[in-house]
């Protein structure tokens, strides 16, 4: 019944109607919920006080992250997940809408093209990338030519492979306002964010990192995730303005 009151305000019937039950079934629920101060009556409709309403994100939460584990905990079973801070652990519910994209014999580069299929005409990208791809140095620097603002955290493994191996793309890249590159020691995540499109991919257990699975979407919730994400390696690093 909380969670109903998340939304705002609602009359009684309009909760029994919600939650397809008779007034004589709420009414009790409602009494015992007003009695610990959680809920409240004005002007004919319950809302949520303060400590219901923190009450009822935190249940929220549990349910969201119950979705997320029931759908893919083996994933993240399978998966080294030291690289995301405990800031965004605590809110890894946020994911709860993700899907898993798996290299298959019918797609073996399914996790590397759908990053290239939903990166069309962003208004923004920002990515982590510890892995690499040949197709990765042209097809970003298409997208900065666009106009578009893109910002790239490499490690520094796979800097020193761009810088020597695609120097004049680095250089055109470093050479556009809206094109910012940043160089890190290390990370124990890949990350895409656009925005219309998230995708994150994480070691394995022995520290191998997995080019075969990764998390997909293109709910708010996970974009706002995946921008703070993206954020905490942003501070780590150091920023790259020519070569």
């Amino acid at each position: 019944m909380l969670s109903q009151l998340l939304e705002g305000p609602e009359s009684l019937s309009r909760l029994c109607e919600r939650l397809r039950v008779s007034p004589s079934n709420v009414i009790p629920h409602l009494k015992e919920l007003e009695y610990y101060s959680l809920v409240a009556k004005d002007n004919g409709k319950y809302h949520l006080t303060s400590s219901g309403l923190i009450l009822a994100k935190k249940i929220q939460m549990a349910e969201n992250l119950n979705v997320l584990l029931k759908t893919h905990g083996q994933f993240f079973n399978e998966h080294d997940i030291m690289g995301i801070p405990e800031d965004l652990l605590w809110r890894i519910d946020e994911l709860r809408c993700c899907k898993l994209i798996e290299n298959n014999v019918e797609n073996t580069a399914a996790t590397y093209n759908i990053i290239f299929d939903n990166l069309v005409e962003p208004k923004y990208v920002v990515g982590i990338s510890p892995i690499f791809n040949p197709k990765y140095p042209g097809f970003f620097l298409s997208i900065v030519r666009q106009k578009t603002p893109v910002s790239i955290i490499l490690t520094k493994w796979i800097f020193e492979k761009v810088k020597n191996e695609y120097s004049s793309a680095l250089q055109t890249y470093l050479g556009l306002d809206n094109a910012k590159l940043y160089v890190i020691d290390d990370a124990r995540v890949a990350l895409v964010v656009s925005d219309t499109f998230f995708a994150l991919a994480l070691p394995l257990r022995d520290g191998q990192f997995d080019i075969y699975s990764c998390l997909a979407s293109s709910e708010e919730s996970a974009l706002g995730w995946g921008l703070d994400l993206f954020e905490y390696y942003r501070q780590k690093s150091n920023e790259v303005r020519g070569l």
